[in-house]
């Protein structure tokens, strides 16, 4: 019967939250490609434009790449972020107010980064605002959370 390690090292809490994110952003982009609100490769030209500006940016498929590495770059340090947080305020072992906080927080962050750059107006429908938080919160903050809280659990010998 294997043991449990309830309280991860620093390497393992790394690890888990390095795939939870890569996961999160993967099914954060695949929810905005299904409902129609990103398109390739122009979602990704317009996020390496917040930092080699729109001209280059969408001069040609260059920078694609960029904005897909800057994508889930930010997903990665947001759920690496989340996993440290989360467990000096115990949130590691309930998932989904962890994750619908982690959600919440994202879209509060990206929107005002992308309006005070420039890069966007303040999301002003109704349905704008509840398909990013859903995005934000169901399909990057929960399963990031879900994934961490699960990744914690590791099977140690006696």
């Amino acid at each position: 019967m294997a043991r449990y390690l309830t309280h991860p090292s620093a390497r393992s809490l790394l690890g888990g939250a390095f795939v939870a994110g890569i996961i999160g952003g993967f099914l954060f982009d695949a929810f905005l490609f299904a409902v129609g609100m990103a398109r390739f490769p122009a979602t990704y030209q317009w996020i390496a434009s917040g930092i080699i500006g729109r001209h280059l940016a969408y001069s040609g498929t260059d920078f694609v790449w960029l904005g897909i590495a800057l994508h889930f770059g930010i997903a990665v340090v947001a759920a690496v972020t989340y996993a440290y947080v989360g467990q000096i305020v115990g949130l590691l072992g309930r998932p989904f107010l962890g994750g619908t906080i982690l959600g919440v927080a994202m879209n509060a962050i990206m929107d005002t980064v992308v309006v005070l750059k420039g890069l966007a107006p303040v999301p002003h429908s109704v349905h704008d605002i509840g398909l990013g938080l859903a995005a934000h919160v169901l399909f990057y903050g929960i399963p990031v959370a879900w994934f961490i809280s699960r990744y914690e659990r590791i099977p140690i010998p006696y």
